[in-house]
């Protein structure tokens, strides 16, 4: 098989590729992972692939037959894709009934009937459930591509009858070429997004787009200096535009967590290169090395606040008299 336009990834790409040309690829696939590492692309590479008629597997899907040139244009009559709706953004009870009379009929072009559904979003159980009728014993001829964030979310019952690829992000280098290559910015910006993103090229292209990331790493340093030289005022003050920048918040804890980290392994005299020297030199010189390790924790834990939905005024004041206390420890 090929793979283009999802970048790293060998061992997974090496499993799938090996079942597909034995014509081996379970009837039913579960590609797990966060947001932003390509699932997607991964899901509709594989059903390109599935109704691609070049003969040679290995090259499939050779983006130049026919089927190959109307399922990258979504026009394919035998591709579909099931995505969520409404307000939960989940996958229907409607569609999944869809699903289950058109997996029943013959395909129109190709032998095989593909249904990509992108069920980032939990599913309540009763569509899992009638999604389940139609895994236990699917009818010849049909593939089920689900992504999700984690199988966990499914029913054990469906993660029994599934085979499950974890998606993961490819390394930091290869991740900022494959930005630096499909969008244009510097190699120095891409590396950057590499590093604050860990490889997630996703959350790259995003960021890239908005100019969030610097946002996100000025934001980490001023709290960052607010934290070992001023007052708890000077770090509401630095905390302060995260109150109305909601999608701010969790980046810039990323970028802080990174800070803080790369401060521990100065605090221990790990010889390492660390992009932010100064702000990480006054970490480390200023803040034990246990309130450091303290602080690095209560970045995530914030974050998963900030994922509950928390009043975004009470969260930044809240973190802000926690930090402040912690590194007076």
């Amino acid at each position: 098989m090929q793979f283009e336009g999802f970048a790293g990834n060998a061992a997974l790409k090496t499993a799938l590729s090996a079942a597909f040309s034995r014509r081996r690829l379970p009837h039913t696939l579960l590609l797990q992972g966060e947001t932003g590492l390509g699932k997607r692309t991964l899901a509709q590479i594989l059903a390109r692939a599935a109704v691609c008629t070049c003969e040679d597997r290995d090259l499939a899907p050779c983006g130049v037959c026919p089927a190959c040139i109307r399922a990258k244009a979504g026009s394919h009559p035998d591709i579909r894709i099931v995505t969520g709706s409404g307000k939960s953004n989940t996958i229907s009870v409607a569609s999944v009934d869809e699903v289950i009379r058109d997996a029943y009929k013959k395909p129109e072009e190709a032998d095989i009937n593909v249904y990509c559904i992108f069920a980032e979003n939990p599913m309540p159980e009763i569509t899992q459930n009638k999604l389940l009728k139609v895994i236990e014993e699917p009818p010849t001829g049909a593939l089920f591509i689900f992504t999700v964030l984690s199988a966990d979310a499914l029913l054990p019952t469906i993660r029994s009858r599934a085979q499950v690829f974890t998606v993961r992000p490819p390394e930091e280098s290869e991740a900022a070429v494959y930005v630096q290559n499909k969008t244009g910015m510097p190699m120095e910006e891409a590396e950057k997004l590499a590093s604050l993103h860990r490889g997630n090229i996703g959350r790259m292209l995003s960021d890239g787009e908005n100019g969030r990331a610097a946002k996100a790493e000025q934001m980490a340093e001023d709290i960052a200096n607010a934290l070992v030289s001023g007052t708890e005022h000077d770090l509401l003050a630095a905390t302060a535009p995260l109150i109305k920048d909601k999608p701010l918040f969790p980046e810039s804890m990323e970028r802080l967590q990174l800070l803080l980290r790369d401060a521990c392994l100065l605090k221990n005299n790990v010889n390492v290169q660390v992009p932010a020297r100064e702000v990480c030199d006054k970490l480390r010189r200023k803040l034990s090395l246990k309130a450091l390790m303290a602080l690095c924790e209560m970045t995530a834990k914030y974050t998963e606040y900030w994922r509950r939905n928390a009043n975004m005024a009470l969260l930044v004041t809240a973190l802000c008299a926690e930090m402040k206390e912690t590194a007076g420890k």
